[in-house]
Protein backbone atom coordinates (compact mmCIF):
# COMPACT_ATOMS: atom_id res chain seq x y z
CA UNK A 1 0.00 0.00 0.00
CA UNK A 2 1.10 3.66 -0.85
CA UNK A 3 0.22 7.03 0.89
CA UNK A 4 1.06 9.97 -1.53
CA UNK A 5 0.26 13.44 0.22
CA UNK A 6 -0.53 16.23 -1.58
CA UNK A 7 -1.47 19.01 0.27
CA UNK A 8 -4.27 19.91 3.42
CA UNK A 9 -6.76 17.13 3.70
CA UNK A 10 -6.51 15.69 0.47
CA UNK A 11 -4.40 12.49 -0.62
CA UNK A 12 -4.06 9.43 -2.35
CA UNK A 13 -3.70 5.76 -0.96
CA UNK A 14 -2.98 3.44 -3.34
CA UNK A 15 -3.37 -0.37 -3.45
CA UNK A 16 -3.02 -2.88 -6.07
CA UNK A 17 -3.51 -0.98 -8.78
CA UNK A 18 -6.58 0.54 -7.07
CA UNK A 19 -6.00 4.16 -6.01
CA UNK A 20 -8.57 6.46 -3.17
CA UNK A 21 -8.77 9.93 -3.29
CA UNK A 22 -9.23 11.89 0.32
CA UNK A 23 -11.22 15.13 0.51
CA UNK A 24 -10.64 16.47 -2.89
CA UNK A 25 -8.85 20.38 -3.20
CA UNK A 26 -6.58 21.59 -5.29
CA UNK A 27 -7.64 24.75 -6.86
CA UNK A 28 -6.64 27.95 -5.08
CA UNK A 29 -9.15 30.64 -3.56
CA UNK A 30 -11.76 28.65 -2.26
CA UNK A 31 -13.99 30.09 0.45
CA UNK A 32 -15.12 33.62 -1.59
CA UNK A 33 -10.89 33.93 -2.74
CA UNK A 34 -9.65 33.83 0.71
CA UNK A 35 -7.58 30.63 1.16
CA UNK A 36 -5.01 29.32 -0.85
CA UNK A 37 -2.89 26.00 -0.36
CA UNK A 38 0.27 26.93 2.01
CA UNK A 39 2.58 24.69 2.15
CA UNK A 40 2.74 25.24 -1.89
CA UNK A 41 1.35 22.09 -3.55
CA UNK A 42 3.30 20.18 -6.35
CA UNK A 43 0.37 18.51 -8.18
CA UNK A 44 -2.08 20.24 -10.87
CA UNK A 45 -5.30 19.47 -10.77
CA UNK A 46 -5.16 17.76 -14.49
CA UNK A 47 -2.00 15.65 -13.55
CA UNK A 48 -4.55 13.60 -10.89
CA UNK A 49 -5.16 10.20 -13.21
CA UNK A 50 -7.89 8.34 -12.85
CA UNK A 51 -9.73 6.93 -9.26
CA UNK A 52 -11.43 4.36 -8.12
CA UNK A 53 -12.73 5.61 -4.71
CA UNK A 54 -13.43 9.30 -3.60
CA UNK A 55 -13.55 9.70 0.15
CA UNK A 56 -15.38 13.07 0.88
CA UNK A 57 -14.93 13.74 4.73
CA UNK A 58 -17.22 16.95 5.04
CA UNK A 59 -18.45 19.72 2.85
CA UNK A 60 -16.54 22.24 3.65
CA UNK A 61 -14.46 23.87 0.14
CA UNK A 62 -11.21 22.29 1.65
CA UNK A 63 -12.23 18.77 1.57
CA UNK A 64 -15.21 19.31 -1.02
CA UNK A 65 -14.51 21.76 -3.74
CA UNK A 66 -16.57 21.97 -7.16
CA UNK A 67 -13.70 23.58 -9.11
CA UNK A 68 -11.05 20.16 -8.18
CA UNK A 69 -14.15 17.92 -8.04
CA UNK A 70 -15.36 19.15 -11.38
CA UNK A 71 -12.11 17.46 -12.97
CA UNK A 72 -12.52 13.83 -11.72
CA UNK A 73 -13.57 10.88 -13.67
CA UNK A 74 -17.57 10.02 -13.02
CA UNK A 75 -16.85 6.32 -12.89
CA UNK A 76 -15.31 6.95 -9.55
CA UNK A 77 -17.33 5.45 -6.28
CA UNK A 78 -18.28 8.03 -3.64
CA UNK A 79 -17.34 7.40 -0.38
CA UNK A 80 -19.67 9.46 2.10
CA UNK A 81 -21.15 8.95 6.06
CA UNK A 82 -24.75 8.20 5.88
CA UNK A 83 -26.67 11.15 7.84
CA UNK A 84 -29.41 13.25 7.90
CA UNK A 85 -29.13 15.59 6.56
CA UNK A 86 -26.57 14.89 3.81
CA UNK A 87 -25.19 17.82 2.54
CA UNK A 88 -22.11 16.10 0.73
CA UNK A 89 -24.86 14.35 -1.29
CA UNK A 90 -26.89 17.43 -1.83
CA UNK A 91 -23.59 19.35 -3.01
CA UNK A 92 -23.04 16.22 -5.45
CA UNK A 93 -26.57 16.38 -6.24
CA UNK A 94 -26.88 20.65 -6.91
CA UNK A 95 -23.75 21.09 -8.64
CA UNK A 96 -24.98 17.69 -11.16
CA UNK A 97 -21.59 15.76 -10.57
CA UNK A 98 -22.89 12.44 -11.66
CA UNK A 99 -20.64 9.65 -10.36
CA UNK A 100 -20.92 5.97 -11.24
CA UNK A 101 -21.95 5.47 -7.42
CA UNK A 102 -22.17 7.09 -4.02
CA UNK A 103 -21.73 4.76 -1.06
CA UNK A 104 -23.52 5.91 1.93
CA UNK A 105 -21.69 4.36 5.17
CA UNK A 106 -23.04 3.77 8.21
CA UNK A 107 -20.86 5.00 10.80
CA UNK A 108 -20.03 2.45 13.44
CA UNK A 109 -21.10 -0.65 10.82
CA UNK A 110 -19.17 -0.17 8.00
CA UNK A 111 -19.83 -1.03 4.11
CA UNK A 112 -17.75 -3.83 2.23
CA UNK A 113 -16.96 -1.94 -1.29
CA UNK A 114 -15.16 -5.00 -2.35
CA UNK A 115 -13.28 -8.37 -1.38
CA UNK A 116 -10.59 -6.87 -0.07
CA UNK A 117 -12.06 -3.38 0.67
CA UNK A 118 -13.78 -2.58 4.03
CA UNK A 119 -14.50 1.18 5.26
CA UNK A 120 -16.39 2.62 8.21
CA UNK A 121 -16.83 5.92 9.54
CA UNK A 122 -17.08 7.72 13.20
CA UNK A 123 -18.57 10.65 13.77
CA UNK A 124 -17.31 13.75 15.29
CA UNK A 125 -17.49 14.62 18.83
CA UNK A 126 -21.16 15.57 19.93
CA UNK A 127 -20.16 17.84 22.12
CA UNK A 128 -18.96 19.91 19.09
CA UNK A 129 -22.55 20.80 17.59
CA UNK A 130 -21.08 22.17 14.13
CA UNK A 131 -18.43 19.23 13.91
CA UNK A 132 -21.31 16.83 14.91
CA UNK A 133 -23.88 17.94 12.42
CA UNK A 134 -21.15 18.06 9.56
CA UNK A 135 -17.89 16.11 10.25
CA UNK A 136 -16.82 12.33 9.84
CA UNK A 137 -13.41 10.32 9.81
CA UNK A 138 -13.17 7.24 7.97
CA UNK A 139 -11.24 4.13 8.69
CA UNK A 140 -10.22 1.51 5.71
CA UNK A 141 -9.24 -1.98 5.86
CA UNK A 142 -7.65 -2.87 2.83
CA UNK A 143 -6.31 -6.15 2.25
CA UNK A 144 -3.94 -6.50 5.21
CA UNK A 145 -3.89 -2.50 5.78
CA UNK A 146 -5.42 -0.77 8.15
CA UNK A 147 -5.96 3.59 7.71
CA UNK A 148 -7.38 5.86 10.01
CA UNK A 149 -8.26 9.21 8.37
CA UNK A 150 -9.47 11.69 11.03
CA UNK A 151 -9.25 14.83 8.46
CA UNK A 152 -10.88 17.72 10.64
CA UNK A 153 -12.68 15.58 13.45
CA UNK A 154 -10.53 16.03 16.53
CA UNK A 155 -10.69 12.28 18.33
CA UNK A 156 -13.24 12.40 20.86
CA UNK A 157 -13.80 9.55 23.96
CA UNK A 158 -16.40 7.42 22.73
CA UNK A 159 -14.92 7.12 19.23
CA UNK A 160 -11.60 6.41 19.75
CA UNK A 161 -13.11 4.12 22.74
CA UNK A 162 -14.57 2.17 19.21
CA UNK A 163 -11.59 2.95 17.05
CA UNK A 164 -9.04 1.17 19.35
CA UNK A 165 -11.49 -1.60 20.23
CA UNK A 166 -12.36 -2.46 16.53
CA UNK A 167 -9.20 -1.88 15.21
CA UNK A 168 -6.32 -2.51 17.28
CA UNK A 169 -3.68 -2.75 14.98
CA UNK A 170 -3.47 0.03 12.60
CA UNK A 171 -0.85 1.20 10.31
CA UNK A 172 -1.38 4.79 9.27
CA UNK A 173 -3.38 7.49 11.00
CA UNK A 174 -3.64 10.81 9.76
CA UNK A 175 -4.89 13.24 12.67
CA UNK A 176 -5.26 16.59 12.87
CA UNK A 177 -2.88 19.03 14.92
CA UNK A 178 -4.06 21.97 14.73
CA UNK A 179 -6.72 24.64 14.77
CA UNK A 180 -8.00 27.42 12.33
CA UNK A 181 -10.86 30.03 13.09
CA UNK A 182 -11.59 34.14 13.08
CA UNK A 183 -9.92 33.71 17.13
CA UNK A 184 -7.48 35.28 18.16
CA UNK A 185 -6.66 36.79 14.43
CA UNK A 186 -9.96 38.59 14.30
CA UNK A 187 -10.66 39.88 18.20
CA UNK A 188 -9.82 43.68 18.19
CA UNK A 189 -10.32 43.10 22.09
CA UNK A 190 -7.09 41.52 22.84
CA UNK A 191 -3.84 43.47 22.13
CA UNK A 192 -0.88 42.18 19.36
CA UNK A 193 0.71 40.50 21.94
CA UNK A 194 -2.16 39.03 23.45
CA UNK A 195 -3.25 37.40 19.87
CA UNK A 196 0.02 35.74 19.69
CA UNK A 197 -0.11 34.80 22.90
CA UNK A 198 -3.47 33.40 22.15
CA UNK A 199 -2.28 31.40 18.89
CA UNK A 200 0.82 29.70 20.44
CA UNK A 201 -1.43 28.64 23.65
CA UNK A 202 -4.01 27.05 21.05
CA UNK A 203 -1.77 25.49 18.69
CA UNK A 204 0.68 24.03 21.91
CA UNK A 205 -2.83 22.90 22.97
CA UNK A 206 -3.66 21.19 19.66
CA UNK A 207 0.03 19.01 19.46
CA UNK A 208 -0.42 17.99 22.44
CA UNK A 209 -4.12 16.27 21.82
CA UNK A 210 -1.95 15.27 18.40
CA UNK A 211 0.45 13.17 20.84
CA UNK A 212 -2.14 11.96 23.13
CA UNK A 213 -4.15 10.87 20.53
CA UNK A 214 -1.19 9.25 18.85
CA UNK A 215 -0.36 6.93 21.77
CA UNK A 216 -3.94 5.97 22.58
CA UNK A 217 -4.30 4.74 19.12
CA UNK A 218 -0.91 3.11 18.71
CA UNK A 219 -0.19 3.27 14.83
CA UNK A 220 2.62 1.83 12.98
CA UNK A 221 2.99 5.03 10.98
CA UNK A 222 1.27 9.04 11.77
CA UNK A 223 0.68 12.06 9.98
CA UNK A 224 0.02 15.58 10.64
CA UNK A 225 -3.02 16.01 8.20
CA UNK A 226 -5.30 18.29 7.02
CA UNK A 227 -5.50 22.41 7.82
CA UNK A 228 -2.89 23.89 5.96
CA UNK A 229 -3.80 26.61 4.20
CA UNK A 230 -2.61 30.29 4.26
CA UNK A 231 -5.56 33.90 3.85
CA UNK A 232 -4.67 35.92 0.90
CA UNK A 233 -6.19 39.21 0.02
CA UNK A 234 -6.58 42.88 2.16
CA UNK A 235 -7.25 40.49 5.35
CA UNK A 236 -3.89 38.44 5.10
CA UNK A 237 -1.89 39.82 7.59
CA UNK A 238 -3.94 38.30 10.24
CA UNK A 239 -1.91 34.86 9.29
CA UNK A 240 0.37 36.00 11.91
CA UNK A 241 -1.85 35.39 14.86
CA UNK A 242 -3.67 32.19 13.05
CA UNK A 243 -3.44 29.30 15.87
CA UNK A 244 -2.26 26.50 13.17
CA UNK A 245 1.71 26.25 12.42
CA UNK A 246 3.49 27.07 8.86
CA UNK A 247 3.61 23.59 8.03
CA UNK A 248 3.05 20.36 9.51
CA UNK A 249 6.86 20.08 10.64
CA UNK A 250 5.83 21.90 13.84
CA UNK A 251 4.81 19.06 15.55
CA UNK A 252 8.10 17.79 15.18
CA UNK A 253 10.03 18.63 17.98
CA UNK A 254 7.16 17.47 20.80
CA UNK A 255 6.89 14.64 18.97
CA UNK A 256 10.50 13.71 19.37
CA UNK A 257 10.30 15.06 22.97
CA UNK A 258 7.10 11.98 23.76
CA UNK A 259 9.49 9.54 22.56
CA UNK A 260 7.16 9.19 19.12
CA UNK A 261 9.94 10.12 16.91
CA UNK A 262 10.18 7.12 15.07
CA UNK A 263 6.42 6.60 13.96
CA UNK A 264 6.11 10.10 12.83
CA UNK A 265 5.85 10.31 9.17
CA UNK A 266 6.03 14.01 7.54
CA UNK A 267 5.76 14.08 3.68
CA UNK A 268 6.33 16.84 1.05
CA UNK A 269 3.55 17.90 -1.70
CA UNK A 270 3.65 14.88 -4.04
CA UNK A 271 5.90 12.51 -1.99
CA UNK A 272 4.31 9.04 -1.36
CA UNK A 273 5.30 6.75 1.12
CA UNK A 274 5.34 2.45 0.60
CA UNK A 275 3.70 1.05 3.96
CA UNK A 276 5.58 -2.17 3.02
CA UNK A 277 9.00 -1.06 2.06
CA UNK A 278 8.80 2.04 4.59
CA UNK A 279 10.92 3.96 1.64
CA UNK A 280 9.43 7.48 0.65
CA UNK A 281 9.29 8.66 -3.22
CA UNK A 282 11.14 10.54 -4.37
CA UNK A 283 13.75 9.91 -1.58
CA UNK A 284 13.71 13.62 -0.43
CA UNK A 285 14.29 15.23 3.00
CA UNK A 286 11.06 16.86 4.36
CA UNK A 287 10.74 20.73 3.54
CA UNK A 288 10.20 22.61 6.53
CA UNK A 289 8.52 26.38 6.09
CA UNK A 290 8.98 28.72 8.60
CA UNK A 291 6.52 31.24 8.92
CA UNK A 292 8.73 34.50 7.47
CA UNK A 293 8.66 32.10 4.40
CA UNK A 294 5.14 32.34 4.80
CA UNK A 295 4.54 35.62 5.09
CA UNK A 296 6.73 36.25 1.64
CA UNK A 297 4.80 34.12 -0.14
CA UNK A 298 1.84 35.74 0.67
CA UNK A 299 3.35 39.52 -0.06
CA UNK A 300 4.51 38.03 -3.75
CA UNK A 301 1.40 36.37 -4.18
CA UNK A 302 -1.16 36.47 -2.79
CA UNK A 303 -2.18 40.44 -1.03
CA UNK A 304 -3.57 41.51 -4.11
CA UNK A 305 -6.26 39.04 -4.23
CA UNK A 306 -9.96 40.16 -3.88
CA UNK A 307 -12.92 38.45 -2.17
CA UNK A 308 -15.90 37.91 -3.82
CA UNK A 309 -17.78 40.68 -1.76
CA UNK A 310 -15.02 43.12 -2.78
CA UNK A 311 -15.98 42.73 -6.37
CA UNK A 312 -19.45 44.05 -5.94
CA UNK A 313 -20.99 46.75 -4.30
CA UNK A 314 -25.20 46.64 -2.92
CA UNK A 315 -27.01 49.63 -4.17
CA UNK A 316 -28.85 51.62 -1.36
CA UNK A 317 -32.03 50.38 -2.68
CA UNK A 318 -31.00 47.25 -0.49
CA UNK A 319 -33.06 47.55 2.89
CA UNK A 320 -30.55 46.62 5.38
CA UNK A 321 -33.17 47.06 8.18
CA UNK A 322 -35.51 44.94 6.79
CA UNK A 323 -32.96 41.84 6.30
CA UNK A 324 -31.78 42.27 9.82
CA UNK A 325 -35.02 41.93 11.12
CA UNK A 326 -35.86 38.73 8.54
CA UNK A 327 -32.63 36.94 9.60
CA UNK A 328 -33.84 37.97 13.35
CA UNK A 329 -37.22 36.54 12.66
CA UNK A 330 -35.57 33.27 11.54
CA UNK A 331 -32.68 33.20 14.15
CA UNK A 332 -35.66 33.14 16.84
CA UNK A 333 -37.50 30.44 15.60
CA UNK A 334 -34.41 28.77 15.76
CA UNK A 335 -33.71 29.55 19.82
CA UNK A 336 -37.06 28.42 20.22
CA UNK A 337 -37.19 25.60 18.85
CA UNK A 338 -33.61 24.25 20.53
CA UNK A 339 -34.59 26.37 23.44
CA UNK A 340 -31.25 28.25 23.44
CA UNK A 341 -31.52 31.93 25.15
CA UNK A 342 -28.16 33.03 26.33
CA UNK A 343 -27.77 35.96 28.12
CA UNK A 344 -26.19 38.19 25.70
CA UNK A 345 -26.32 40.64 22.47
CA UNK A 346 -25.10 40.07 18.76
CA UNK A 347 -24.57 43.12 17.52
CA UNK A 348 -23.73 44.02 13.45
CA UNK A 349 -21.98 47.02 12.69
CA UNK A 350 -22.27 48.09 9.22
CA UNK A 351 -19.33 49.55 8.37
CA UNK A 352 -19.95 52.05 4.96
CA UNK A 353 -23.51 52.90 6.11
CA UNK A 354 -22.22 53.34 9.70
CA UNK A 355 -25.36 51.52 11.22
CA UNK A 356 -25.83 49.10 13.73
CA UNK A 357 -28.43 46.74 15.41
CA UNK A 358 -28.33 44.91 18.82
CA UNK A 359 -29.81 41.75 18.74
CA UNK A 360 -30.84 40.64 22.29
CA UNK A 361 -30.80 36.76 22.16
CA UNK A 362 -33.26 36.74 25.14
CA UNK A 363 -35.85 38.71 23.57
CA UNK A 364 -37.34 38.61 19.66
CA UNK A 365 -36.80 42.26 18.77
CA UNK A 366 -34.13 44.08 16.84
CA UNK A 367 -33.02 47.28 17.98
CA UNK A 368 -30.85 50.03 15.75
CA UNK A 369 -28.61 51.87 17.68
CA UNK A 370 -26.08 54.82 17.28
CA UNK A 371 -22.72 53.09 16.60
CA UNK A 372 -20.47 55.70 18.16
CA UNK A 373 -21.50 54.91 21.64
CA UNK A 374 -20.48 52.39 23.68
CA UNK A 375 -21.92 49.24 24.06
CA UNK A 376 -23.28 47.78 27.63
CA UNK A 377 -21.17 43.99 28.19
CA UNK A 378 -21.73 41.24 27.23
CA UNK A 379 -22.23 41.46 23.81
CA UNK A 380 -20.46 39.66 20.46
CA UNK A 381 -19.81 42.54 18.10
CA UNK A 382 -19.28 41.50 14.33
CA UNK A 383 -18.33 44.36 12.21
CA UNK A 384 -17.84 44.59 8.19
CA UNK A 385 -18.03 46.24 4.97
CA UNK A 386 -21.95 46.49 3.41
CA UNK A 387 -21.25 44.04 0.81
CA UNK A 388 -20.14 41.32 3.25
CA UNK A 389 -22.80 41.69 5.48
CA UNK A 390 -25.63 42.20 3.39
CA UNK A 391 -24.19 38.75 1.61
CA UNK A 392 -23.81 37.23 5.43
CA UNK A 393 -27.64 38.09 6.15
CA UNK A 394 -29.24 36.12 2.78
CA UNK A 395 -27.00 33.28 2.82
CA UNK A 396 -24.60 33.62 0.07
CA UNK A 397 -21.49 33.41 2.70
CA UNK A 398 -22.31 31.48 6.02
CA UNK A 399 -21.01 33.33 9.25
CA UNK A 400 -19.07 29.88 9.91
CA UNK A 401 -17.04 30.21 6.49
CA UNK A 402 -16.57 34.15 6.77
CA UNK A 403 -15.11 33.67 10.48
CA UNK A 404 -12.59 30.80 8.76
CA UNK A 405 -12.00 33.64 5.63
CA UNK A 406 -10.65 36.15 8.40
CA UNK A 407 -13.69 38.54 6.91
CA UNK A 408 -15.06 40.06 10.37
CA UNK A 409 -13.93 42.12 12.82
CA UNK A 410 -14.89 40.56 16.32
CA UNK A 411 -15.13 42.36 19.36
CA UNK A 412 -16.30 39.86 22.42
CA UNK A 413 -16.67 40.74 25.60
CA UNK A 414 -16.41 39.45 28.37
CA UNK A 415 -13.65 37.19 26.61
CA UNK A 416 -15.57 33.95 26.54
CA UNK A 417 -16.50 31.85 24.51
CA UNK A 418 -19.58 30.20 24.02
CA UNK A 419 -20.24 27.75 21.70
CA UNK A 420 -24.07 28.24 21.74
CA UNK A 421 -23.28 31.92 20.34
CA UNK A 422 -21.33 30.56 17.02
CA UNK A 423 -23.44 27.68 16.76
CA UNK A 424 -26.86 30.05 16.33
CA UNK A 425 -25.33 33.18 14.81
CA UNK A 426 -25.50 30.17 11.45
CA UNK A 427 -29.45 30.62 11.76
CA UNK A 428 -28.85 34.88 11.51
CA UNK A 429 -30.43 35.12 7.79
CA UNK A 430 -32.78 35.53 5.69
Amino acid sequence: MKFINLGGATAILEYRGKRMLFDPWLDEGIFHGSWFHWPPVSTDIKDLGRFDYVYISHIHEDHCSAGTIRHLNRDAEIIIMDRRPNFVANFLKSHDFNFAKVHLVPPRKGMRLADDLFVDMIEADPANEMAYLVDSSIVIRWGDHVVFNANDCQPHSDGMDYLCKTYPKIDLALLPYSGGSGYPSCYINLTEDEKIAEKERILERRVAGFIENTKRINPRHVVPFADQYVVGGSRSHLNRYISHGSCPGVVRDQVQAAGLGDRLLLLNSGQSFDLLTKTKSPDAPYKAYTEEERERHIAEHLVQHMYDHERVTFGPSVSIDRLVRHARKRLWEAQTQRRTFPATRLVLDFNDSQRRFEIDLTVADVLESDIRQPLREPYLRMSGSDTLQIMLLIGHISWNIADAALFLDYDRRPNVYDPSIYVLLNFLKV
